[in-house]
């Protein structure tokens, strides 16, 4: 499956958007007026909100087949992306940008079980689910205005998280088998990252922006599937994909040394 969204995300021939119209999509525009454009202009976050939609219809597209789209794969995609984007956000401010040693940024962890290191820590949790506009603020946002009574509960897939360290059920969400992801949040992490992550750096230079322009690209997919799932359901996996993937360490994509 992985092979195929490369091959659709980079074809050797590139067809429009308009070659492949789909309902689900519709929310999101094509092109923007010159009254749009106008409007971006006194909007902070213009650029951030067009690297949204252009990372949630790339993928849309690059992961839709003849039978229509798996919601469910797209929206752990999303969350597995923003939730290594908070961490990748943290690393650039403080460790490449101010030099500051890695452990004093992180609570660093390594796993016995698996030799695999994961990262906590505050500055980490700013973005992911404490700021403004941190992933889980615009998740949680767009599906309670899709209806949904009562939020899930953030501490107890924290505690999941911390409980399966170094676990074969770590990173994997806890949503009903019929509801699960066609591939892990890990794998979509470590094939959809490089892929994307030039494409929100295109839209927005400042790290503090890259974890808010895929929350809004997961924001994009809740609005643009409404009636489609449930935003309990969707809101879930959203979550119990980004939380976990934004404590995994993948040395080839960061280049940083956690010692």
């Amino acid at each position: 499956m992985l092979k195929r969204i490369f091959n659709k995300m980079f074809p050797l021939s590139t067809p429009a958007v308009a070659d492949h119209p789909s309902p689900v999509m519709a929310t999101l525009p094509n092109a923007e007026s010159e009254q749009q454009a106008q409007q971006g202009q006194q909007d902070q976050l213009y650029a951030v909100k067009r690297g949204g939609k252009e990372i949630a219809s790339k993928l849309f597209m690059a992961m839709s087949t003849e039978k229509g789209i798996h919601l469910e794969s797209l929206l752990s995609a999303l969350g597995a992306l923003a939730g290594y984007a908070c961490q990748i956000s943290v690393r650039e401010i403080y460790v490449e940008q101010q030099g500051r040693p890695i452990k004093e940024i992180f609570i660093v962890v390594h796993s016995k079980q698996n030799a695999t290191t994961y990262y906590f820590g505050d500055l980490l949790n700013r973005p992911l689910v404490e700021s403004r506009y941190s992933v889980w603020s615009l998740a949680s946002g767009a599906a309670q205005k899709l209806g949904l009574q009562q939020l899930i509960d953030l501490h107890d897939i924290f505690k999941h998280v911390t409980d399966t360290l170094g676990s074969k059920d770590f990173g994997i969400p806890r949503i009903d088998p019929e509801h699960q992801a066609k591939e892990t949040p890990w794998n979509y992490v470590c094939f959809l990252w490089p892929q994307l992550f030039p494409l929100a750096q295109s839209f927005c230079k400042n790290p503090t922006d890259w974890p808010i322009v895929f929350g809004v690209a997961v924001q994009e997919i809740l609005f643009a599937s409404k009636d489609l799932i449930a935003p309990e359901l969707a809101l879930r996996i959203v979550m119990e994909s980004a939380i976990p993937m934004s404590k995994i360490y993948m040395p080839d994509q960061q280049g940083v040394d956690p010692n």
